[in-house]
């Protein structure tokens, strides 16, 4: 692999997906395993998990994010669709 190909890579953005569940993982103890598809309430997050992970993506994001909102899109490829929806491009 070449500098400029390290270099590339090593500057692409972390794809929006990746960030949540290493958000979920890092800050509220999500297993390792958890994917998109994983339901919050499987991982056994109640309502204030579900506040603070939604105050943390509209001070991440610059978007606001309701716990409703998290609580509905039920899944990190759920919230990825509401942030997309709400102009994050992350």
């Amino acid at each position: 692999m070449t500098t400029q190909t390290q270099t590339q890579t090593q500057t692409q953005p972390q794809p929006l997906a990746d960030q949540l569940l290493g958000i979920l993982t890092a800050e509220f103890e999500a297993p390792e395993d958890t994917t998109g598809t994983t339901q919050f309430e499987l991982l056994g997050f109640d309502s204030l998990i579900l506040v603070e992970f939604a105050v943390g993506l509209t001070r991440r994001f610059g978007v606001e994010v309701t716990d409703d909102e998290v609580h509905e899109a039920a899944t990190v490829d759920g919230v990825v669709e509401l942030l997309r929806s709400k102009g994050v491009d992350a």
